[in-house]
């Protein structure tokens, strides 16, 4: 059995090292555990309140969205942070410019430490400044970066996506492992469609027409 679990997220430039953050897959699992420092972990939880809200807000919005509309949220998403990370790579901004633009301290801290750690993986050698959103849930962290309301700056919106990319990316390695050819698969397909089942539609909507199906299909010969 040749089975290829494939990545239908954007790719982050070439300048972010790959060690911060990993090639994107997807996971329905919070790591808490692997909170960087307890200021990240301060500030993470903090701001985990206003990110369920705004996945509230978000599931909404997407869930009155066409499929043209989704996939278009999707691509812009990872077009900006793309653009963000290039900004950051030129070294031409001003970081004033980047922070949020309240009189909330919660807010502007969470701003400054998700700039710091954007910044961190642009300079070389990169530095070593903590994600603040290290733990979050992954729909909290989705809601995030797929946020079109302006409530997040493009620093929060990458930081959150780097945590997002690097707990698929150790879903999948782990879910990985565990194919084998001709033997017993049932779990890692189920794992799969429960994964996929979970996604917000904006990152469903970046799938193949179909793809839900095919997975299926799979499980479906592996109870057989």
């Amino acid at each position: 059995m040749n089975i290829t679990i494939k990545s239908y997220q954007a790719s982050i430039p070439a300048q972010v090292p790959a060690q911060e953050i990993p090639r994107s897959d997807n996971t329905t699992k919070s790591i808490a555990e692997n909170t960087n420092s307890s200021t990240a972990a301060t500030v993470s939880i903090s701001s985990s309140a206003q990110a369920r809200y705004i996945q509230s807000s978000a599931t909404e919005r997407q869930a009155a969205m066409s499929q043209g509309e989704l996939k278009q949220l999707h691509s812009s998403t990872w077009s900006d942070i793309y653009n963000f990370s290039q900004l950051l790579g030129s070294k031409n901004y001003n970081k004033d410019d980047l922070l949020p633009q309240t009189d909330d301290p919660a807010r502007l801290e969470l701003g400054k430490k998700s700039l710091e750690y954007a910044i961190s993986l642009h300079q070389s050698p990169p530095g070593n400044a903590s994600n603040p959103f290290a733990g979050m849930a992954r729909n909290d962290l989705s809601a995030v970066v797929y946020d079109d309301s302006g409530t997040y700056t493009m620093a929060e919106r990458y930081a959150a996506s780097a945590e997002l990319r690097m707990q698929d990316e150790a879903y999948f390695s782990s879910l990985s492992a565990k194919l084998t050819n001709g033997g017993d698969n049932r779990d890692f397909f189920k794992s799969i469609l429960d994964y996929f089942d979970d996604l917000p539609p904006v990152e469903k909507a970046a799938y193949p027409d179909g793809y839900r199906d095919s997975i299926d299909s799979l499980y479906q010969e592996q109870l057989d």
